[in-house]
């Protein structure tokens, strides 16, 4: 013989194979479990699921390492997210470098620098969701709740994620008691997409 032939190479490839199915099922619960806690507040436990993410897979370390520098800033241990931005700020892209500037920018109190930062990030993408949600905080905290609400209605017209509606109907609240009409706008634009059915209406505030 001449060696290992096609079939006994593919066959030795299955266990491999299915343990990597096996972990990015891990993974992909994990990233669920993790976005549930951080969205309850819950920020530690979210940050040692994260932990959990990165030594599982490799290769999305750097997004997930990100991800916890954020947690840390909102938690305020700034010294631990700068030990962990060091570790991987030559790893980030633009994007990612402006973001995690930005999110040390609020864990300073520094609205103007972060603004700036998630300014930056909408120049390259404006899709960007998380971006727009904390340019419009930025603005807000700056007293600007007129362009706040512009900022956040602009991305509105692209994207109906539910974070961003919520942000945008509790600035709506702050600004008019006409809110009411404007939340009912957004439930129209909200019926006339494909996807409505299940769409968080909670998010609304009605």
């Amino acid at each position: 013989s001449s060696g290992i032939n096609a079939e006994s190479a593919v066959m030795t490839g299955l266990p491999y194979v299915q343990e990597q199915k096996v972990i990015q099922y891990k993974v992909n619960l994990l990233v669920q479990i993790s976005g549930a806690l951080a969205g309850s507040g819950s920020y530690q436990p979210a940050i040692k699921v994260l932990d959990q993410i990165r030594t599982l897979q490799a290769s999305i370390s750097p997004q997930v390492t990100s991800a916890m520098i954020r947690l840390y800033y909102q938690v305020g241990n700034i010294h631990k997210g700068e030990c962990l931005f060091a570790s991987i700020r030559h790893l980030l892209g633009e994007q990612e470098l402006e973001m995690s500037l930005g999110f040390k920018a609020i864990a300073n109190g520094d609205y103007k620098d972060a603004y700036t930062r998630f300014a930056r990030v909408l120049a390259i993408n404006p899709g960007n969701t998380l971006a727009n949600i904390n340019a419009a905080v930025c603005l807000l905290y700056l007293g600007k709740l007129g362009d706040s609400i512009i900022q956040l209605e602009g991305a509105a017209r692209s994207c109906l994620h539910p974070m961003l509606i919520f942000n945008l109907v509790c600035l709506y609240e702050l600004k008019t008691v006409a809110s009411t009409t404007k939340k009912c706008q957004i439930l129209e634009a909200i019926a006339s997409n494909t996807y409505w059915e299940a769409f968080p209406f909670d998010c609304l505030r009605l």
